[in-house]
């Protein structure tokens, strides 16, 4: 029935053309590896005869699903390229090794269409391809020229392949075989956006696979970049302008569309998909799909693009592709276009399915209108930014300013407008490395209105846009910035929210812009693996780099209201630990490497707010080396390791810092070594310590090394601080800690209400009555790190007389959770002016006031009854408080 409708298929049923794909794939197969070039063109074009009508037979009885034609097709043409390498090769009498195709386009991604060309690049080795008498560069070319008659030439059966090699670097200006290296520094040094996105789908085709796959993995940074890359994105849709111009940009209304180049046509579905790719895949492998369709799902599971929008998109590449494939098989021409003439158009309705010419092409149109929609949902952005903002004048040229955009910031809340504009207008005349090329003011123009917009919603627009300020002068190159905040509106506004809400975020954020592609991915940060890093060096830059982004997705969290300060505290310190484990892995590695094997048992605990997993953004690090060994030289060993360690948290390199260290609560502090010996620490806990250091030891938490030297030395310090408990020493207790609690009002008396730590009623006073109840008791089990958790065990012990500790854990819940705000908000030195208004919103929301003026009272009716209970629990003089 379809025979009358498509020609080309008419004539190959009438030469008595065999319809089995298989015995078309094994006529390739059977080709004798000493065929010669004649019997290789010979054999290809009969077999492809078979193959095209097996699977149009096939196509169009349903048998096969549209991809699978596809794939079929691809197959085919792989089996083919395969045989004239071969053919081409053997007839030069060279091995080959060292020499290969990649199929790039459709081919790469096994869509081929029924009247495809194939899209390869060649490339060689230079020390591995070995061309015989002739050098490797000459005997390529040559080989590459036989492959091409062999596909490609037209012959009395017809022709294989039309094959294209114009997408190898610089076609215009190197041979059709390119060595590695030329190709590599080709894309390191001038690779364009549109040569990404044909590598995308790039994979081996025939030749060496080895020497294929090696060359792949060295383009992979090319292709794949780990910064999330909007600035593509703009090359991309200049692309497409230049494919829309040339098919005619309002194409809806012709009865032949181009169902590849049109609006709503296969190559916007494809744009679609690579640009997501490009932007997302060098962070996310699992988009690295060179299928469309493939690729189209992994966008989905990510969460980059909806289900809805995947379903129509894949509903309407399969039938555009169903489209596209019967065009073709009507007379085996490369083309796209729907037949103009109503006769040859009736004939495609029929092969699609359809009985009558009316319905098909309202189905085909309405298919193109919903692909234009998701396109230009995914490329509107620039153009969104264009258009009217309807906040009123925003000119930042000449040298006056402009009273029309004076009052449009006035309006936004600016309290110096005139300020502000003449720091923009610098800005547009390049006077900050970011503006300093067209592309980058021309971004800076289209998110300026979004900008100053977010900065009004602020409530501090003058406070926001000081740090936005800072931010924007401090980018060393903008167009990436700059380009993503294009595109992302979303994000454009959470970062001036949080520049303003956050000064200490600020400065990080102007250090580091590229934090903000954490924000944009979604993507959970993966820890490197110490066991995989290389040198010590390296090992730390690869953790700081994870480190900088969790410990920003976390102050990003906590500010914004996503995760709660109790919370943050748990996640502060699980990435202090990650930290720890990690710099000791790499520590003991390196230490192993340079002084030999490790000789006995180690274990690294932490105190103070790292013992009591209740760090705040900025925190130091507490923290004790023990070790058990009786190997002579076990001290200097771990001491090696011990410093180590710390060098491994502390020092700075290119990526930045991680924590200060603080190890003076080890015993006899800065005087003892750094690294304790297990007999050691157990005497010295039991016959020496100070009762400020059993306090101290009350925080003590195994966090690497050896787990069950960890139970000891745990065991060890309960053992010590209840053996104190039920000796004469008991007494002194109660006078030492209230005269370290005095000692400590008269050294650092605080700076006033908004001083949770120090000042009278902070975290300091709960801490100590915590601990001396801790030290007084003789009870293993309410020896806990976390204060909360002692708290609520002694509320347990004391049964009907709890009340004073249930008041100090919610005591301690509010100051510290407002604490966890303010030290991530402004740091750890005193508050200075009055907080930004987008700040105390957050604190409030924190502490479940609705109202500043009622968080402030309530901190200071809790901050007083803390101290009352403070005085009457430490026996603290009157005049101390």
């Amino acid at each position: 029935m379809a025979a009358p409708h498509a020609p080309y298929l008419r004539r190959l049923i009438e030469r008595g053309v065999g319809v089995s794909f298989e015995g078309a794939l094994k006529r390739v197969a059977d080709l004798s590896p000493q065929a010669s070039v004649e019997e290789t063109m010979a054999v290809l074009r009969a077999a492809k005869l078979e193959a095209h009508l097996s699977l149009a037979a096939d196509d169009l009885s349903g048998a096969r699903d549209v991809m699978e034609v596809t794939r079929g097709l691809t197959q085919f043409a792989g089996d083919c390229l395969q045989a004239a390498f071969r053919a081409a090769l053997g007839a030069r009498g060279l091995s080959g090794e060292g020499l290969f195709a990649i199929a790039l386009g459709k081919m790469g991604a096994f869509e081929l269409n029924y009247s495809s060309d194939i899209d390869i690049a060649v490339f060689y080795e230079p020390g591995r391809f070995d061309g015989g008498k002739l050098d490797a560069s000459e005997a390529a070319q040559k080989v590459v020229r036989d492959v091409v008659r062999i596909m490609h030439d037209i012959t009395a059966g017809g022709y294989v392949f039309r094959t294209d090699l114009r997408l190898r670097p610089d076609p215009g200006s190197t041979p059709l075989a390119v060595s590695t290296e030329m190709a590599e520094l080709y894309y390191e040094s001038a690779g364009q956006n549109w040569e990404r996105m044909v590598w995308i789908k790039g994979r081996f085709a025939a030749g060496d696979a080895v020497a294929a796959s090696k060359f792949l993995r060295r383009l992979e940074p090319y292709v794949w970049r780990r910064n999330l890359d909007y600035w593509a994105v703009g090359d991309i849709q200049a692309i497409k302008r230049m494919i829309n111009t040339k098919v005619g940009a309002d194409d809806f209304s012709t009865v032949s569309p181009d169902v590849k180049l049109a609006p709503g046509g296969i190559r916007e579905i494809e744009f679609f998909v690579q640009t997501q790719q490009l932007i997302l895949g060098g962070r996310d492998p699992a988009l690295r799909d060179n299928t469309t369709l493939g690729a189209l799902a992994a966008l989905t599971a990510a969460g980059v693009v909806s289900r809805a929008t995947a379903e129509t998109l894949t509903a309407a590449y399969r039938a555009l592709r169903n489209v596209e494939h019967r065009i073709q098989m009507r007379h085996d021409e490369q083309t796209h276009t729907v037949p103009a003439d109503p006769a040859e158009r009736g004939s495609l309705a029929f092969l699609c399915g359809y009985d009558a010419l009316e319905a098909f092409g309202p189905d085909l149109l309405a298919t193109r209108r919903e692909v234009q929609r998701a396109y230009d949902g995914l490329f509107a952005q620039e153009g969104r930014a264009a258009e009217s903002h309807e906040l009123g004048n925003l000119v930042f040229t000449g040298v006056d300013d402009d009273p029309g955009t004076v009052q449009t910031l006035s309006g936004l809340g600016f309290s110096n407008a005139s300020s502000a504009i003449d720091t923009i207008r610098n800005w547009h005349r390049g006077r900050v490395p970011a503006t300093r090329t067209a592309r980058g003011r021309e971004l800076l123009t289209a998110i300026l209105p979004g900008m100053l917009k977010a900065m009004g919603e602020t409530g501090e627009p003058d406070l926001a846009f000081l740090w936005t300020s800072r931010f924007f002068e401090g980018l060393s190159s903008g167009v990436q910035t700059l380009s993503m905040l294009l595109a992302r509106p979303d994000l454009l506004s959470d970062l001036v929210a949080t520049l303003a809400l956050a000064p200490r975020l600020a400065r990080v954020l102007a250090r580091r812009p590229d934090l903000l592609e954490a924000l944009v991915s979604n993507a959970v940060p993966v820890a490197p693996d110490a066991s995989a890093a290389g040198t010590f060096d390296i090992a730390l830059d690869a953790w700081r780099r994870y480190h900088r982004e969790q410990s920003f997705l976390t102050g990003h969290r906590l500010l914004h209201g996503l995760i709660r300060p109790e919370e943050a505290a748990r996640v502060w310190t699980r990435l202090a630990d990650e930290t720890i484990r990690y710099m000791a892995c790499v520590a003991e590695a390196e230490t192993a490497r340079r002084y030999g094997h490790v000789p006995g048992r180690w274990a690294v605990f932490g105190m103070g707010k790292l013992g009591g997993e209740e760090m705040t953004a900025g925190s130091d690090l507490d923290l004790i080396v023990i070790y058990d060994s009786a190997s002579d030289n076990a001290q200097t060993w771990f001491t090696r390791l011990t410093q180590r360690l710390i060098t491994g948290l502390t020092a700075p390199t290119a990526e930045g810092e991680l924590y200060e260290v603080d190890m003076r609560l080890r015993p006899s502090g800065r005087a003892g070594p750094v690294a304790v010996k297990l007999g050691g620490f157990s005497h010295y806990q039991n016959e020496e310590a100070w009762t400020w250091e059993h306090m101290a030891l009350t925080r003590l938490r195994f966090v690497s090394g050896d787990a069950a030297l960890g139970e000891t030395v745990h065991q060890m310090a309960a053992d010590a601080i209840c053996t104190r408990a039920r000796s004469p020493r008991r007494k002194q207790i109660p006078t030492d800690v209230s005269e370290m609690r005095q000692t400590l009002y008269r050294e650092k008396p605080g700076y006033g209400l908004w001083d949770f730590k120090t000042a009278e009623g902070g975290l300091i006073d709960i801490e100590f009555m915590a601990q001396q109840e801790m030290l007084q008791r003789a009870r293993p089990d309410l020896v806990r790190p976390n204060t909360a958790r002692a708290l609520s065990g002694l509320a347990d012990a004391d049964g009907a007389d709890s009340e004073d500790w249930c008041f100090l854990r919610a005591a301690l819940n509010l100051l510290s959770g407002i604490q966890q705000l303010q030290r991530l908000a402004l740091g750890s030195g005193p508050v200075e002016g009055s907080l930004p208004d987008g700040l105390k919103a957050r604190m409030c929301r924190a502490a479940g006031e609705e109202a500043f003026e009622d968080l402030e009272a309530r901190i200071l009716a809790v901050k007083t009854r803390v101290h009352q209970l403070a005085r009457e629990k430490l026996h603290l003089r009157a005049t101390e408080s």
